[in-house]
């Protein structure tokens, strides 16, 4: 079986020396972290995970708004807009020490940027209610680049956003392609007609919240009233978000060890279009001839602005 042993290390840094080096698990692109032993590990973990009836799911490439899409299932099964103390690391699929997710009480919230073949085995056998985020793929690459520059530590990115740029459309990302997670999540809900499964764009919940909120409820079977989902959408705005992070928000482990000095620790800007600010004329295009070409067929129309 492909990358059970001994799987090829494969250095796809740029000739800066920018980037990762990764192995194959599953036919999927995985950078190395420490080894890929651990890593294979910990997938078969993650795999083999045991789920509850009344979890909820929600998948997301980075930086696609997982956080806020976990606060707000939070909020919305507590009936009420208190941050939860805990950061959604504690819930998180595929980061370490996942485990402590076994620990948490009913109903959680599991969240992960793993594709659908490493996730637990008994999601589509106990239809756990899936919410899969989308977000246009130039925000993301922005935000995935100030990210992993503001890291210290060494899976961080430390070159220009233009190489960032190159390696994101080639797909020689950290967690894999993001257009191949895209769409390996849209050929999920088509491959599974009785996983219940939301789809949601990170712009439609940033142009109208309360909307978004109130859909999120409805596909949780949850009755919020129009007080509690504005309530909801005031308390999950970026500023508040931020603010909460930083005063509410219980993390392990001392960000300025991870975190270089002035970097946000999670949320920079969340907003819609901030790539203008980072993307040339000529970067835009090519993206978009990227985008167009690998999503033809796909009925996926992303908003940029």
């Amino acid at each position: 079986m492909e990358g059970q042993r001994n799987p090829e290390v494969l250095d796809y840094r740029n000739e800066n020396g920018h980037g990762w080096s990764f192995y194959r698990n599953d036919g999927l692109l995985r950078a190395i972290v420490t080894t890929p032993e651990a890593d294979m590990e910990m997938i078969q973990k993650v795999k083999k995970f045991g789920l509850r009836d009344d979890d909820v799911l929600i998948a997301a490439y980075p930086k696609c708004g997982t956080h806020w899409s976990w606060e707000i299932v939070n909020m919305l099964r507590a009936g009420n807009s208190e941050y939860n103390k805990k950061g959604k690391e504690i819930a998180m699929l595929g980061m370490p020490k996942f485990e402590r997710a076994d620990e948490l009480p009913s109903p959680r919230v599991l969240n992960s940027h793993l594709f659908f073949r490493h996730l637990p085995e008994m999601l589509v056998e106990k239809k756990i209610k899936t919410i899969f985020i989308m977000r246009n793929p130039k925000d993301v690459s922005v935000s995935y680049y100030n990210h992993l520059n503001g890291l210290k530590v060494s899976v961080g990115f430390h070159g220009p956003y233009s190489e960032f740029l190159d390696l994101f459309l080639e797909g020689k990302m950290m967690l894999g392609d993001y257009v191949d997670y895209v769409k390996d999540w849209l050929q999920v809900k088509q491959d599974n007609p009785d996983l219940p499964m939301l789809t949601l764009f990170y712009e439609d919940l940033k142009k109208d919240p309360v909307k978004n909120i109130r859909t999120v409820a409805e596909f949780l079977g949850l009755s919020a009233s129009d007080e509690l989902c504005e309530q909801i959408a005031e308390a999950c705005s970026f500023k508040k978000m931020r603010a909460a992070d930083t005063e509410v928000k219980q993390h392990t482990g001392n960000p300025s060890d991870i975190w270089k000095e002035g970097h946000q620790r999670i949320y920079r800007k969340g907003e819609i279009g901030d790539w203008k600010n980072w993307i040339t004329v000529a970067q835009s295009e090519k993206i978009d001839n990227v985008i167009e070409r690998r999503f033809e067929g796909t009925g996926i129309v992303f908003t940029y602005e």
